[in-house]
């Protein structure tokens, strides 16, 4: 029994799967519309054949003119281009405004006139004074050379300049001791006038402490002073003996720089301490003068 019911289902289901396989057309057998309904069964038909799916009559769109352009450019979905960050555009940097004419500027501000400034005053002629000053001088000068202590100044200046020249005659003539002595007595009659020279200017030196004389007696020089310097006697009377010396003393003033410095026997004897014994009296005086002090009886011989 159980054998035959295994036969009967066995042959149902045989049965079945063969109603169930659709028989496939032969190749050699024409295309019918069976075989299109088969192979189309799948695909969407519009339930109006006269129409399109959204209801539009088949031909009633517009066609589009042969102008319009498609862009058929489809962007990669694969490729993400990011955030769009715009290029920043080169900076010209500030431009040069160009220069604006005044002139042709109504708005340009007009140069600011200069504040007047007061004249200033004019300087008082100084002329007369100054000649008369000098006139003065001259004056004095003249009465000096009258005076005694200059005579006795002269007198030393032309001592020493006659020792002077016997030792430049020995020392041309023979090396020996006659020409070291001669040396010696100039150099003593050097230090003696240079003291009378010192001992002119004190006693004729009256002027206040803050004039002093400082070049040639001429217009430019004296017109440096002070007007209440070029008023005042005592500077006119201190200006004259100066005047003097710087005329008459030339000699005395080179005798050091060009004799003892350059003269082989002359400096051997001013530098030789045994030679300086015989000068040293009139040395000593000189540097006391040089110093502000003088002999007690030359300020009362000369009257100072």
């Amino acid at each position: 029994m159980k054998k035959l019911l295994s036969a009967v289902m066995l042959g149902l289901l045989v049965g079945c799967g063969s109603s169930e396989k659709r028989s496939e057309p032969d190749d050699d057998d024409p295309y019918t519309q069976e075989d299109l309904d088969r192979d189309t069964g799948d695909v969407y038909r519009p339930s109006d054949p006269g129409k399109d799916d959204d209801g539009v009559d088949k031909g009633g769109r517009d066609k589009p003119t042969r102008n319009d352009r498609v862009n058929n450019t489809k962007e990669d979905p694969k490729k993400d281009p990011g955030p769009s960050v715009e290029k920043p555009k080169d900076d010209p940097g500030p431009k040069d405004e160009p220069k604006k004419d005044p002139a042709k500027d109504p708005v340009a501000e007009k140069p600011k006139d200069d504040p007047k400034k007061d004249p200033e005053p004019a300087k008082p002629d100084r002329s007369g004074l100054i000649k008369a000053f000098i006139s003065d001088v001259s004056a004095r000068m003249d009465d000096l050379e009258e005076s005694r202590l200059w005579k006795d100044l002269i007198q030393a200046k032309e001592k020493f300049d006659a020792s002077t020249d016997k030792a430049l005659e020995k020392g041309n003539d023979e090396r020996g001791k006659d020409a070291e002595a001669a040396w010696a007595n100039a150099i003593k009659d050097w230090y003696e006038v240079r003291y009378l020279t010192e001992l002119f200017k004190h006693v004729n030196w009256s002027a206040p402490s803050d004039f002093y004389v400082d070049g040639p007696l001429n217009e430019e020089v004296v017109g440096a002073c002070a007007d209440q310097h070029l008023r005042n006697g005592d500077c006119a009377q201190a200006w004259a003996a100066y005047e003097l010396i710087e005329i008459n003393m030339k000699e005395v003033r080179q005798f050091q720089t060009d004799i003892l410095k350059y003269d082989l026997v002359a400096s051997k004897v001013y530098q030789d301490p045994k030679q300086e014994k015989k000068w040293v009296g009139q040395k000593d005086k000189w540097q006391d003068a040089v110093n502000g002090t003088f002999d007690k009886n030359d300020l009362k011989k000369y009257g100072k």
